[in-house]
């Protein structure tokens, strides 16, 4: 979703957007790209041929449109299309990472400091993912833009769509009907997330397992899919919680939001997060989030006040959170209420907007 608002912020600006998808692509995200405006380059390599194959693709590409700028999403592999861009002759490339440093090896840190040596501003979505790959951070600040020039790398948090998200909560759309209809009758604990080992999804399995002993009636919602999906239903089949669980499988964003809307508490137990937009998303439902107190998570949640935090790993201690929260709905429904002007504050479309402008502004 960063991608997508960062297309809408500059084809509303008046640039001319190009997005070059060199692998496989999702086609409900090829048409929400193309209902900005820009225009969609579907490039269909085989991740088998190689990083060289694409690096020489990519340089050629580069060689034939002669784009004014190149907005590279750092994700692997990252340094490919920086470096093509810089052989290309490129003459302003930028960079955005996503995730943090902190579980990456020497090698992709040096990877990376390198590709950003080649770019004329590399930006990162928290402060903490800056700081674990630059050793210091600049967020970017509206009210002094002296404050960065001449830096080269910034914090540009993600920012939530807040009134698309308000009309998908509204939505009541059949699937998302079709999966909470049952669910209408008990305190709902639910996650959105991708199901692979760094969204720590077992750690809240382990977690459900001990709540459920106290709230018989509690029901557990996860949202998403990934190469951990059959691990993670073994594991619950094993913790015996499978018949108080429902596995949607991958969504739609709307449909996703429309679930968020349905579950009394929003657990995001990532074992590490560059910036935590699910989180984000559930407190502008209006919804108390528990997360774990790990990288940009512990950056957008003020502890007690706009969610919870729990150390990282460990089930016990986010059980005993849920059974606390579980037992205190008002406490629920006030950290909503906190939780939702936080993000209309701080981590709004509006404000991405603004922050996306000011670095384009330095061109």
């Amino acid at each position: 979703m960063q991608t997508l608002n960062l297309v809408r912020v500059l084809v509303s600006t008046g640039y001319r957007v190009t997005i070059c998808c060199y692998y496989e692509y999702d086609a409900e995200m090829v048409r929400q790209f193309e209902a900005t405006g820009a225009e969609i380059l579907l490039m269909k390599y085989e991740r088998a041929t190689g990083l060289w194959h694409l690096t020489k693709g990519l340089i050629r590409l580069f060689k034939e449109q002669k784009p004014d700028i190149v907005h590279v999403q750092y994700l692997a592999p990252g340094f490919v299309p920086v470096f093509a861009g810089w052989i290309a002759g490129v003459k302003t490339i930028f960079a955005t990472v996503h995730q943090p440093g902190t579980p990456h090896s020497i090698k992709n840190h040096l990877l990376l400091r390198f590709g950003a040596m080649l770019t004329n501003h590399f930006i990162c979505v928290s402060e903490a993912a800056e700081k674990s790959w630059f050793g210091n951070s600049c967020l970017i600040d509206m009210t002094d833009r002296k404050k960065i020039k001449g830096k080269r790398h910034f914090t540009i948090p993600n920012g939530v769509d807040i009134e698309g998200l308000d009309t998908a909560l509204a939505a009541g759309l059949p699937k998302v009907a079709e999966i909470t209809d049952s669910l209408k009758e008990n305190q709902v604990i639910g996650t959105v997330a991708r199901l692979s080992m760094e969204k720590g999804i077992d750690i809240l399995l382990e977690a459900f397992a001990l709540v459920y002993k106290e709230f018989h009636q509690s029901k557990l919602l996860i949202v998403g899919d990934g190469n951990q999906s059959a691990e993670l239903k073994t594991l619950a089949n094993r913790l015996g919680i499978s018949n108080a669980i429902t596995w949607t499988g991958q969504l739609s964003w709307h449909e996703a939001m429309g679930c968020i809307g349905h579950m009394d508490i929003v657990v995001v137990p990532s074992r590490f997060e560059g910036f935590g937009l699910t989180a984000v998303e559930a407190m502008a439902c209006g919804k108390p989030v528990v997360a774990s107190r790990v990288d940009g998570l512990a950056e957008i949640i003020q502890d007690g006040i706009t969610g919870v935090l729990v150390p990282s790993e460990e089930p016990r201690s986010l059980a005993s959170t849920l059974i606390r929260l579980l037992k205190d709905k008002e406490c629920r429904h006030q950290i909503g209420i906190v939780a939702r002007k936080h993000v209309e504050e701080d981590y709004s479309y509006l404000k991405f907007r603004e922050r996306c402008r000011v670095i384009y502004a330095l061109l």
